[in-house]
């Protein structure tokens, strides 16, 4: 079974009501009933065992620094006193012990079954130990009490996971944003008769009609008539696709102009596009390398302190029974994460933090990491490295005419047409001062061009240049240019010129992957767009190119490049690519991305484009750097600590204070993190 609220397996005997991994999702799974929109009993009971737990906690942390002030030199205090402290810490941690440990118990108690330990058995352990040995310190009358240790762990712990299932469940929304790209209903042939039915009850062979301003709901091929097609959420593109009889058009893509009918050849659970949800439902499942990573630490850890333990017993057995048992405990106690459990998470939260306030979102910690360790950058071409918007490069006039007489002819055309190339040219003819020539009628062709009768009569046609051969003849004496995306121009069946488009890259694209590459930082332009033109984009960035790709195709390349050993990220903007950014170790959504972009990407850039990009990669190498120094520290401390418990050496309440200078030398250099001269 899996978590009723993000999707994690769930192991064990299955509950009456939904499944949750754990406490932060089972309040984030109850808080929303389907039916009324309103928290539900269980939510609002949890969330009121949290902030139980939170007051009891801060409780226990004050009162545990009172009594560790009262073991300074000189300092004294009635007896009285300090029982009626150790009495206090007991009363306060008891009920935050368990409100928030049964969760973590539960899940040591799966882990002995399966023969295996995570982090939660040494969180238990851990939490267990230091709560067991502060309740026998209450009972002796001694000081050396542990209860905020047991207690704050467990908290911060609990509260972690309740951010890491809110980030979790963002990746569900994006699914549901995928989908609700194929429309449910199709317009379909029965009987001669056009019926609406469920998309769902479709098959192969059957024929669907498509209207200007709806959605194709089926991968097919074009029966009869043509349109201009926008696949810009499917392909990437931002130029619509001109679609004829005998094209493929894939589910999903808006048809702009005229009456498609479509011969069925894939139903709606085979289509591009539930591929695409399918790839982004197999991502989001696989585990990355880091989780891997800790549950092998935990596994190997938590043994360790337990034999460690063991072995204190053995060896101050012969002083004494209740002494090998404290020796034992005191080993635990030593090995429970203090700075252990600050070292990386508050370096993270830092970064997280000064990210935020230079307008990038970063959804988790694990995020940051992966961003550290990239080793190459991919990129997709339309509307991340571009502008994303369509204009004319160049003009090229044929036959003597002039570049002002081809473009004054060709906005004449494109007068009363409301396509993208349409309005580009007519936005040329306006900023070079170029009137439309005199016409006397304009027709627009949907899906093929537009064309003009002038008033001296001449036909002029605008548009592909296979559609203009069809209507007036070859072209004689003009060749394919192959530079770039083109729309031709002719009258009378003679070539006036033609029109190269372009989607140009940003300068700020440019400046941002020339400083990823002095980081050493690889990149890959991986786009839909034609070769020539993705060649061209990858030459100014000074990047490898892949032009022509499927976005099924961009995540295969993707999950290629990581089994070669690469650490991706990927930077998008798209609908499209929502799989390849799911499939990446990391994906970043640009600003002006689409909204299931934002909400697949573990990095959102809000504002700047591409901008911020270096400054994010130095953030997150800075905090790693910082983070390992926290992390040899600590280590250093714990295996000395652990070492002095083992042979006798090291009291409690000293390991106390030496953890207390611990977590102080943690944090200071973890402040380096905010610094600004990144």
């Amino acid at each position: 079974m899996t978590c009723a609220h993000c999707g994690t397996p769930v192991y064990g005997r299955a509950p009456a009501g939904p499944a949750y991994c754990c406490l932060g999702c089972a309040i984030l799974g109850g808080m929303g009933d389907s039916a009324t929109g309103a928290p539900t009993r269980q939510a609002r009971s949890l969330l009121l065992r949290l902030g139980l737990a939170a007051f009891f906690s801060a409780n226990t942390m004050v009162l545990s620094l009172f009594l560790y002030s009262l073991e300074a030199p000189g300092a004294e205090a009635p007896g009285v006193a300090l029982s009626l402290i150790r009495a206090l810490l007991a009363l306060f941690s008891a009920p935050a012990f368990a409100l928030l440990a049964p969760p973590f118990f539960q899940g040591m108690k799966r882990d002995l079954g399966r023969g295996r330990f995570s982090m939660e058995s040494l969180i238990a352990l851990s939490a267990g130990a230091a709560f067991l040995y502060s309740c026998l310190a209450v009972v002796r009358g001694s000081n050396h009490v542990y209860f905020d240790t047991a207690t704050v762990i467990l908290l911060l712990v609990t509260a972690g996971r309740l951010l890491e299932a809110n980030a979790r469940v963002r990746g569900t929304r994006a699914l549901r944003e995928l989908m609700e790209l194929a429309p449910p209903e199709a317009r379909v042939r029965r009987g001669g008769e056009w019926q609406v039915r469920p998309a769902e009850s479709l098959v192969p062979g059957d024929t669907v009609q498509v209207r200007p301003g709806e959605r194709v709901p089926v991968d097919g091929r074009i029966a009869a008539g043509g349109a201009a097609v926008d696949e810009s959420m499917l392909t990437g593109e931002a130029l619509p696709a001109e679609r004829l009889p005998g094209e493929v058009v894939r589910a999903g893509s808006l048809c702009l102009n005229g009456v498609l009918e479509i011969e069925t050849l894939a139903v709606s659970r085979d289509s591009l596009l539930a591929r695409i949800i399918r790839s982004v439902e197999a991502a989001q499942q696989a585990r990355s390398p880091l989780e891997r990573l800790a549950d092998r630490a935990a596994a190997a850890f938590v043994p360790l302190a337990a034999g460690l333990a063991l072995l204190a017993v053995f060896l101050w057995w012969p002083g004494g029974r209740e002494q090998a048992l404290l020796a034992g405990l005191s080993v635990l106690v030593v090995a429970c994460p203090c700075a252990l459990g600050i070292a990386v998470p508050l370096v993270n939260v830092l970064a997280l933090g000064a990210a935020a306030r230079h307008g990038i979102l970063i959804r988790s910690a694990e995020t940051l990491e992966r961003l550290a360790a990239s080793s190459l950058l991919a990129l997709d071409k339309t509307g991340t490295v571009t502008r994303g918007c369509i204009s004319v490069r160049r003009v090229i006039a044929f036959n003597g005419e002039t570049e002002e007489t081809v473009l004054a002819k060709a906005a004449a055309a494109a007068a009363d047409s409301t396509h993208p190339v349409s309005r580009a040219i007519e936005e040329l003819a306006r900023r070079s001062g170029v009137p439309p020539a005199g016409r006397r009628k304009v027709e627009v062709f949907p899906g093929l061009g537009a064309g003009a009768e002038l008033e001296d009569g001449s036909q002029v046609l605008l548009g592909r240049r296979r559609w203009i051969e069809d209507r007036s003849g070859a072209f004689a004496g003009v060749e394919e240019f192959e530079s770039g995306s083109l729309t031709w121009c002719a009258q009378d069946g003679r070539p006036l010129g033609a029109f190269v488009l372009d989607d140009p890259v940003s300068e700020e694209a440019v400046q941002a992957v020339a400083a990823t590459h002095r980081m050493g930082l690889r990149a890959v332009l991986l786009s839909g767009d034609r070769k020539e033109v993705v060649r061209a984009a990858g030459s100014l960035l000074g990047a490898e190119a892949q032009g022509e790709l499927l976005p099924e195709e961009k995540a295969a390349r993707i999950r290629a490049l990581r089994q070669q050993g690469e650490i991706v990220a990927m930077a998008d903007d798209g609908i499209n690519d929502a799989a390849a950014l799911a499939s990446a170790d990391t994906g970043i959504a640009v600003s002006g991305g689409t909204d299931v972009a934002r909400e697949v990407a573990e990095v959102v850039l809000l504002e700047g484009g591409l901008s911020k990009l270096p400054w994010l990669f130095r953030l997150a190498r800075r905090a790693r750097r910082v983070a390992r120094q926290n992390l040899g520290w600590t280590l250093a401390y714990n295996s000395i600590a652990l070492s002095l418990a083992v042979s006798g050496r090291l009291r409690p309440i000293l390991a106390a204070l030496l953890m207390l200078g611990s977590s102080i030398l943690v944090i200071s250099n973890s402040l380096r993190v905010n610094r600004e001269d990144l």
